[in-house]
Parts: structure tokens; C-alpha cells; sequence
């Protein structure tokens, strides 16, 4: 096998513990110290992964400007587990609720940004976005808003998200309110490109 034999140097606490066939190269032949390192490093990886923070992909143009096409981010997803709940402003990453317009991407992770949550009454009129009454279109619009909408109350557990480019946004207002349990995470910075670095 690939085991060693000890000459008193002490190289002994250092055998390969694995009996490998004899066509495996000697620089594949790892000890059972080496293989348990790598499975903890892979499971510590998985883990932050999943519980803490992953980095993302902008695969469209519907959070234009704010996040271009190839653009790339952390979700963080600590904030909602222990600090607070999505608020308006917030940009999350989600997957999408299971309606008859979200079927066939109910599993795909999307962006948006919380324009209101619980109680909130949302109405497009006039080619901006009105929250409880207040006007709240011209904060980040590219151009007037091209469709109607609402009023709508967001039900209990939900917040309503829409993309920053209102009019190429395939959002709550197409798909309903999204229940807060379908969110992954707070989008918190961008890391790519090198010159978007920055929350």
C-alpha cells in the first residue's frame, strides 16, 4: 500500500495511512489528516455558504443602474435571522413565490428592491410609484413608469419588491407580494467590477 517506515527522525508521524493501489502518483497519496482537513474545509465553505453570506450574479438589467448586467455581490443573510426585517430600501435576493405567472422560475434567484412591507398601500399612477400616498417614484427611476397599478395593501408577511428599472422589472407587481419566508438574503456590496467596489 502507500504505507512508510519510520528511520527515528520522527517522519513517522507523518505515514501515509491509506493503502492506495500502485498506479496512484505519490503526490495524490494523501494521509487521513490530509483527507479529514479538506472535508472540514469544504463543510466550513458549504456552511458560510448557506448560512452566513454567498456571493451573486446580475444576469439582467432590471436593477439598473444600481447593479449593471456582470455585476457581481455579497448577500448577507444574517440581518433577517437575528437583527431585523426587511424594510423598504433594502435590496434582497429571493426566490420568487409559486404563482400561475412564477412557475417555471419559482426556484431561480431574483433581486429587487423593498418598496414596502406589511400594511404598506402600494399604487403606480402617473408614472410613479406611491407608498401610503407619498410619492416615491423619483428616487431611482430611470424614466416614468409606463403601466398602472393598485392600490394594493400588502398583506401580513409579505413585503412588495419591484427592480430599480421599473419598466424591465418582471416584479410584484406582475407576480403579487413576496412572503418574507422566500428571502435569501440582503444584497450588502458589490466586489465586482474593481471599479463598483463598495456597499
Amino acid at each position: 500500500g502507500g504505507g512508510g517506515s519510520s528511520d527515528g527522525d520522527g517522519d513517522d508521524e507523518y505515514v501515509v495511512d491509506v493503502d492506495y493501489p500502485e498506479w496512484v502518483p505519490e503526490f495524490l497519496r494523501f494521509n487521513r489528516e490530509d483527507i479529514a482537513t479538506v472535508l472540514i474545509t469544504f463543510a466550513v465553505s458549504l456552511g458560510f455558504r448557506h448560512f452566513v453570506a454567498e456571493p451573486r450574479y446580475i444576469p439582467s438589467l432590471s436593477m439598473y443602474p444600481v447593479f449593471d448586467v456582470g455585476d457581481r455581490l455579497i448577500a448577507e443573510k444574517l440581518t433577517y435571522r437575528f437583527n431585523r426585517e426587511p424594510m423598504a430600501g433594502d435590496v434582497v435576493i429571493f426566490n420568487p413565490p409559486k404563482t400561475p405567472k412564477t412557475m417555471k422560475v419559482s426556484n431561480e434567484v431574483f433581486i429587487k428592491r423593498v418598496v414596502a412591507v406589511a400594511g404598506d398601500t402600494v399604487q403606480v399612477k402617473r408614472g410613479e410609484l406611491f407608498v401610503n400616498g407619498v410619492s416615491r417614484g423619483k428616487e431611482l427611476k430611470l424614466e416614468p413608469i409606463k403601466y398602472q397599478y393598485g392600490p394594493f395593501t400588502v398583506p401580513e408577511g409579505d413585503v412588495f419588491v419591484m427592480g430599480d428599472n421599473r419598466n424591465n422589472s418582471f416584479d410584484s407587481h406582475v407576480w403579487g407580494p413576496l412572503p418574507k419566508n422566500r428571502i435569501i438574503g440582503r444584497a450588502t456590496a458589490k466586489y465586482w467590477p474593481p471599479n463598483k467596489i463598495g456597499g
